[in-house]
């Protein structure tokens, strides 16, 4: 016996009764029907939806991906300007270790630098065009990084030996132990002024200034001996260093003590005219490496006048 379902239409406005019979497997063939199309047409609408946010996140990635090749075409070009603009930094290094008489550095080592560390560009998930961008951007940074290192480096042994020159300046006999003196004798053989007859040498170079004129060290230095030394009367004598030596004699007064360290201008005694003399004045010598030679060679000579 076949099922059958009664379906009864009224319409109240037209005063309508219908009535139909229908076939228990149309209502549900219907039913699955209308059900399928819901079903379809919210599957198209998720999936067009779907389209529609991937398209868009396309677009929004294609536009990102411009925009970052741009930024990565102008950052390689300010690494490749920036490594033009340290050819400057390169010339002044090699002037400066010039004067300071360091070895140069070739520009092959400062094309390599002191090494770096190779970044691997993984072409997954990059275009090509990224990846060369990214290649030219790391090997700029790489290079510009180790002349940086290389740099320093260099600038560290330049300061180096401009401390090491400036502690030997420091030590180097260079100023007027008088200011304001004058030489009446020079370095040199000459006939004694004692005895006004014999020639003898006199190993240093007399400065005539007034009893009391302070004294002056010409370089820093340790004091190594202060006190009487028969001819020379009361003397003083710094080490400085560096194998100089210098020598004061003839003093009035003795300010410092042995042992003292000193520094180049503070004063160390007084002019007089103890010893061997005829007047007050400082004999003065220098001593490199144990041998006396002429302290012109180690004192300003505008400072001093000639007679």
């Amino acid at each position: 016996m076949k099922n059958f379902t009664d379906i009864i239409i009224v319409s109240k406005k037209r005063n309508f009764l219908s009535h139909l019979k229908l076939r228990s497997g149309i209502i549900n063939g219907l039913i699955y029907f209308f059900l399928g199309i819901a079903i379809l047409t919210v599957l198209l609408t998720v999936i067009n939806g779907r389209n529609i946010v991937a398209e868009l996140n396309i677009y929004r990635l294609e536009e990102e991906n411009r925009e970052m090749v741009s930024k990565l075409n102008h950052l390689s070009n300010t690494f490749v300007q920036s490594n033009e603009l340290f050819e400057d930094y390169i010339e002044q290094d090699a002037r400066a270790r010039s004067f300071w008489q360091l070895p140069g550095i070739h520009l092959d080592i400062w094309s390599m630098g002191i090494g770096g560390k190779k970044i691997d560009t993984s072409p997954k998930y990059l275009s090509s065009r990224t990846k060369s961008l990214l290649d030219e951007i790391y090997n700029a940074v790489d290079i510009l990084s180790n002349k940086c290192e290389l740099k320093l480096s260099s600038s560290e042994e330049i300061q180096s030996k401009i401390d090491e020159k400036y502690m030997l300046w420091q030590h180097i006999p260079s100023i007027n132990p008088v200011p304001g003196g004058n030489i009446g004798s020079g370095f040199g053989y000459r006939v004694d002024p004692i005895d006004k007859r014999s020639i003898k040498m006199h190993w240093g170079v007399d400065i005539g200034a007034p009893r009391g004129t302070s004294i002056l060290a010409t370089a820093d230095g340790v004091v190594g001996y202060t006190g009487w030394n028969l001819g020379y009367g009361l003397q003083v004598d710094i080490d400085h260093g560096y194998g100089f030596k210098t020598r004061y004699a003839h003093c009035n007064t003795i300010y410092v003590n042995t042992g003292d360290f000193v520094k180049r201008g503070q004063i160390i005694a007084a002019v007089g005219s103890t010893g061997r003399t005829t007047c007050p004045h400082l004999h003065y010598e220098v001593h490199v490496s144990g041998v006396k030679v002429s302290p012109r060679n180690y004192i300003d000579q505008n400072s001093f006048l000639f007679e």
